[in-house]
């Protein structure tokens, strides 16, 4: 019993070969290859750019958050009260009016 569905099975696909590579079916046939294998190739590239744009969007919020660290260290750095500490610890004093030029 095992030939025997061999066999029709082996039938059945030299049937199904037949109709699919006939002359008048060959080119539909062809096209819908190429269709698959266009849209498989689209959905992949597709799925390959969804990953790289997640990648640099994780990127671009690291590096925002260590520019706004950054700036908020800059801020301390410069506070009024920083300055005038190393102002008092270098024996600096603010300048005077004849001091200060403008540059027009």
């Amino acid at each position: 019993m095992a030939l025997r569905k061999k066999k029709k099975q082996s039938i059945l696909d030299n049937k199904v070969i037949a109709v699919l590579f006939n002359l008048k079916t060959l080119p539909y046939t062809a096209s819908f290859i190429i269709l698959t294998i266009m849209f498989v190739a689209f959905r992949m590239k597709g799925i390959e750019q969804a990953y790289e744009y997640n990648a640099l969007e994780k990127r671009i919020n690291n590096v925002e958050t260590i520019n706004k660290e950054l700036k908020a260290t800059r801020a301390g750095l410069l506070s009024v009260q920083k300055l005038r500490r190393i102002a008092q610890k270098y024996n600096l004093k603010e300048p005077g009016p004849e001091q200060i030029i403008l540059i027009p």
